[in-house]
């Protein structure tokens, strides 16, 4: 199974359509991390599991999403509400309460993934305003290959060109 996650895009439509333009089709499903502040209903967000984020004002996304999707169960949540800036324990325990195997967050705007206590943990950065020591690309996406031995995980530039140095391979056994 195959998952796009993007985030933090802060009303930049364009470029959330181009990613659905090129990547689609490429992919089992298409999450978005929050703080998008567009319509869900509209295009591009309605392609997306997209929950709210902390700028998200008047929006009807909801604070979390869990789906279960063939044999991965997904918990997808923007992070504030967990206070990632300061540690991964409270979303890494709500991983655990939703009996994740994979969870995807936001709102740091700095990419990263980790498995841990059976759990694929991605953040993808922001596509639109990145930060910390990957800022310097302006801005990702990742796709997860989620197989029966490993996960996968490669980020994507705002060019929808793979960044190799950041590939990543993560045993489950």
């Amino acid at each position: 199974m195959r998952i796009l996650v993007v985030s933090d895009n802060h009303r930049e439509d364009k470029i959330l359509t181009e990613i659905v333009q090129t990547m689609r089709d490429k992919v089992d499903l298409m999450v978005h991390c929050g703080d998008s502040e567009l319509n869900p209903a509209e295009e591009p967000m309605s392609n997306f599991k997209a929950v709210k984020g902390n700028n998200d004002y008047g929006l009807s996304y909801p604070n979390e999403l869990t789906i279960d999707e063939g044999k991965e169960t997904i918990f997808i949540t923007h992070g504030h509400l967990q206070r990632v800036n300061f540690s991964l324990t409270p979303l890494m325990l709500a991983g655990e309460e939703k009996d994740a195997s994979i969870v995807c967050y936001g709102h740091t705007h700095q990419l990263g993934a980790v498995y841990d206590h059976h759990m694929l943990i991605v953040n993808p950065g922001s596509i639109s305003f990145p930060r910390g020591q990957y800022a310097s690309i302006g801005g990702t996406f990742a796709i997860i290959d989620a197989r029966a031995d490993k996960f996968i995980v490669d980020y994507y530039d705002r060019q929808m060109s793979t960044i190799p140095s950041l590939h990543c391979e993560f045993s489950r056994k």
